[in-house]
């Protein structure tokens, strides 16, 4: 059965270190301010679209701040 969830899979990441990771969740922040302003010269269809990629790209920034975070609790622990 697929799941219509995403879930985490068992498969090896990158090789990024910290700095690698906060330029990722910076980048993602840039690019949802980048849609934030563009949506002001749009159509309302448009703009809700730029809005919810936008989230998307915060919400995801978020996800990796998070897991940042765990990371360096695991390690201090």
């Amino acid at each position: 059965m697929v799941s219509s969830t995403p879930e985490r899979q068992a498969q090896p990441g990158p090789d990024l270190n910290a700095d690698d990771w906060r330029r990722i969740r910076d980048a993602l922040r840039y690019l949802a301010r980048d849609l934030h302003h563009r949506s002001f010269a749009v159509s309302d269809d448009r703009r809700r679209l730029l809005w919810e990629e936008m989230d998307r790209c915060l919400a995801l920034a978020d996800r990796l701040q998070a897991g940042a975070a765990a990371d360096d609790a695991q390690a201090g622990a």
